[in-house]
C-alpha cells in the first residue's frame, strides 16, 4: 500500500513514498480505508522535530518507528475490526485522527473515531479531527461549556465574550463557530484578507490585526484563545476580566526554552491570579468527536477548506499548511 515516511527530520522535502506492508488491527483497533486527511501544525512539528522537546518522544536523530506513516486526520471507511470492537463493523464510514493516516490504510484505536454524517463529504470529514477538538476542548479549557439559560421571566444574562485571536487557521475558524454555539459574543481576529470570512462563521466583531493593535482600546473578555502565539501573556492580560481565562493553544516561538518555559509561567500565574491562565493540548475523546459530529450532521457547524490536494502532492499541502496563510484546512485526498 502507498505510504508517506519520513526517515529524518526536516522540512516537506523529506517525504517520501514508500510501499508499506498492509497493518493489522489489534485489541480495539480498527483498520481504515483512508479516502482523505488534511495537515495540522502538529504534523509539520513532528516533521520538523521542532520544537526540539517533540524529539523526546519521537526520537532525538531520526524519528522513531523508522517508516511509520505521517499525519492524523483521518475519514475513511472501515476494512477490518479486531479483537473487542463493540462500536463499528466492517464499511462504516468514520472520521477521527489517530497516527498514520497519510496511508491507504491506517490502524486507527476505537476511541478515536466516529462515524461520519451522511450529510458531510469524506473531504470535508478529512479536515476535521485534531482542529476540530483542540477549539472545542480549549474553549471548554477556558469556562465556555454551554449556552446561558435563563428562567421564563428573568433577565437575559450577558454573553461571555470571547477574544479568538488566529481565527481564520484551521483551529480559528472552528474555534469561531464552536464558541457562537456556545452562546458566546465572538470578536475574531485575523488579517485583512479574512475579516470577509471570520464575519460568514458567525463573529460578532472582526479585528484586522494588521491595522489595530489587540491589546490596546477594546473591552475586556471573559476568555482569549490564543492560537497565534504571537503576543505577551502580559499585554493580553491587561484585555482580561478580572475572573478570565487566557487559553494559549500551540508551541511559542523559538526551539529549545520558549516552549518549555511558556506552559510553566502561564501555570505561575494562575497559582496567583483569580484568572486561570493555561496552555493546551487536545486530547482523544469519543465524546467530543460525538458532539462536532452531531453539529456538523446539522450543518451548525462547517468545515472550511483552504485547498484540496492529491497525496502525491503532500510535500505542497505541508508547505501550505506550514506558510500560516492557509484559510481553514488543507485537505489531502487519497
Amino acid at each position: 500500500m502507498k505510504s508517506i515516511v519520513a526517515t529524518t527530520y526536516g522540512g516537506p522535502e523529506v517525504l517520501r513514498e514508500v510501499d508499506a506492508p498492509t497493518p493489522a488491527p489489534a485489541e480495539g483497533q480498527v483498520l481504515v480505508r483512508v479516502v482523505a486527511s488534511s495537515v495540522n501544525p502538529l504534523d509539520w512539528h513532528e516533521l520538523r522535530g521542532t520544537p526540539y522537546v517533540v524529539r523526546i518522544m519521537r526520537g532525538l536523530r531520526a524519528p522513531r518507528p523508522s517508516g511509520q506513516a505521517m499525519g492524523s486526520d483521518v475519514a475513511g471507511v472501515i476494512e477490518s475490526v479486531g479483537p473487542g470492537v463493540a462500536r463499528f463493523a466492517v464499511g462504516d464510514a468514520v472520521l477521527g485522527f489517530g497516527s498514520g493516516a497519510w496511508s491507504q490504510l491506517m490502524v486507527v484505536g476505537e476511541a478515536g473515531l466516529v462515524r461520519r454524517p451522511a450529510s458531510l463529504s469524506a473531504t470535508d470529514a478529512g479536515g476535521v479531527g485534531v482542529a476540530a477538538i483542540t477549539a472545542l476542548q480549549g474553549l471548554r479549557r477556558g469556562g465556555l461549556v454551554a449556552p446561558l439559560a435563563w428562567a421564563e421571566g428573568e433577565v437575559e444574562p450577558m454573553r461571555p465574550r470571547v477574544l479568538i485571536i488566529g481565527a481564520s487557521g484551521g483551529v480559528g475558524t472552528f474555534a469561531v463557530q464552536i464558541a457562537k454555539l456556545l452562546g458566546a459574543h465572538v470578536t475574531a481576529v485575523t488579517s485583512t484578507r479574512n475579516l470577509e470570512l471570520v464575519a460568514r462563521l458567525g463573529a460578532d466583531d472582526v479585528i484586522d490585526y494588521t491595522t489595530t493593535e489587540v491589546t490596546r482600546g477594546l473591552p475586556r473578555f471573559d476568555l482569549i484563545f490564543e492560537l497565534a502565539g504571537a503576543r505577551r501573556v502580559g499585554d493580553l492580560a491587561r484585555i482580561l476580566t478580572s475572573t478570565g481565562a487566557l487559553v494559549a493553544c500551540g508551541a511559542p516561538r523559538g526551539q529549545w526554552l520558549a516552549p518549555l518555559a511558556a506552559p510553566a509561567v502561564l501555570a505561575l500565574r494562575s497559582l496567583f491570579s483569580r484568572r486561570t491562565y493555561a496552555s493546551f493540548l487536545a486530547k482523544r475523546d469519543t465524546a467530543d468527536l460525538q458532539q462536532l459530529a452531531e453539529w456538523l450532521e446539522t450543518g451548525a457547524l462547517r468545515v472550511v477548506v483552504d485547498d484540496v490536494l492529491p497525496i502525491d502532492r503532500i510535500a505542497d499541502a505541508v508547505a501550505r499548511s506550514e506558510s500560516g496563510h492557509a484559510r481553514g484546512k488543507v485537505i489531502v485526498a487519497l
